[in-house]
């Protein structure tokens, strides 16, 4: 569905400047922003790659269980009696990786975790709250927005993370206390 809305939101801007008699400018500001696309996404690639295979190397090592044996006690006060055992350690995962910044490396272990406590049509509490918790994302190093500030040739790449963790701290506190509130009441 999103691509269509954008795919129309491109199309329109581009007739819009065609009829402008601005086309030169409208295909050179394509072009452009599509190399710059291009730039971004190669540059942000090798990062990605490491912290996923970095993940996958933490799974195989036998991190998840260590991890959701730490944070077990944690989550199941969280996230309510209703969360299943075998959603703990891609849940634990997956909040760790949002922790240090790596949305994009945590979204295999959120979608996982997602799918083990689905019960039907239905969302649980338990899917609720983890779907709030990972959508504000307290984020102690905003590593990937760092990487992007980076490539932009930022000054001070590093320089948003206090002003990060504060919002971020903030948006999962109101999200958790939101859900606790109408926790039930659907």
């Amino acid at each position: 569905m999103l691509h269509i809305l954008f795919g129309g939101f491109m199309g329109m801007a581009l007739l819009w400047g065609l009829i402008q008699g601005e086309g030169e400018r409208v295909v050179s500001a394509v072009l452009s922003g599509a190399e710059d696309g291009i730039t971004t996404a190669l540059s942000l690639a090798g990062g990605f790659a490491f912290f996923c295979g970095m993940m996958e190397i933490l799974a195989r090592a036998g991190g998840m269980e260590w991890l959701k044996r730490r944070a077990a006690p944690c989550l199941r006060i969280l996230l309510g009696k209703s969360l299943p055992d075998e959603a703990l350690s891609p849940v634990a995962m997956n909040l760790a990786a949002n922790l240090l910044g790596l949305g994009n490396a945590a979204t295999p272990m959120g979608i996982e975790a997602a799918r083990r406590m689905a019960r039907g049509d239905t969302a649980s509490n338990a899917l609720c709250m983890f779907l709030v918790i990972n959508a504000s994302s307290v984020q102690l190093m905003p590593t990937t927005v760092i990487a992007l500030r980076a490539a932009a040739g930022s000054a001070s790449p590093g320089s948003i993370t206090g002003p990060t963790l504060l919002a971020t701290l903030f948006s999962t506190m109101i999200g958790i206390l939101s859900c606790k509130l109408l926790e039930g009441r659907a």
